[in-house]
């Protein structure tokens, strides 16, 4: 369980930074713009990050939820590929979903009367409470959803095409 809690961490860095990765000359990456705009409260415990991974866990949901309403030529547009492996797509948004909701319940153990702890029992429940998430509970909260969501937009746009390039 310990690489679950890695991974939201991870998640919520990734929400918080900007990155711009660019082919450079051959095979090699540079990463540019590295962009600190996250999560607004100090993450200075662990029910602290335990919030902070739930929050980010939703948003993904949300962006994931807006993906699945898209038809194929719709995907093929997002995406900018020519065809597209809906069974991959599908199998691979079946495992984020997965993921999400493991992730989600390991932030949410012990997580009474704190910021986004409603519990989930399935996926179903998981889906549901991120169709209606906002974050906007201040000004600041608002500021993040705003860009996690974009972020998290990114990184989905990325899983899905490596879906339908490498299924």
């Amino acid at each position: 369980m310990q690489w679950l809690r890695m991974a939201s961490i991870i998640l919520l860095w990734a929400s918080g930074c900007r990155l711009t990765v660019a082919a450079d000359g051959g095979d090699a990456l540079v990463l540019g713009n590295l962009d600190r705009t996250g999560w607004p409260d100090a993450l200075t415990s662990q029910a602290s990050v335990d919030t902070a991974s739930r929050a980010e866990v939703l948003m993904f949901g949300k962006a994931l939820l807006a993906s699945e309403s898209l038809d194929e030529p719709g995907l093929k547009q997002r995406l900018g590929v020519a065809q597209v492996q809906l069974k991959s797509i599908r199998q691979v948004r079946d495992g984020l979903w997965d993921r999400l909701l493991d992730t989600y319940r390991t932030a949410s153990r012990n997580c009474d009367e704190q910021m986004f702890c409603p519990r989930v029992r399935s996926v179903a429940d998981l889906r549901q409470l991120a169709a209606g998430f906002t974050g906007d509970i201040s000004p600041a909260h608002a500021l993040w959803a705003s860009k996690s969501l974009d972020v998290h937009e990114q990184v989905l746009n990325e899983q899905l095409r490596v879906a339908v390039l490498q299924p």
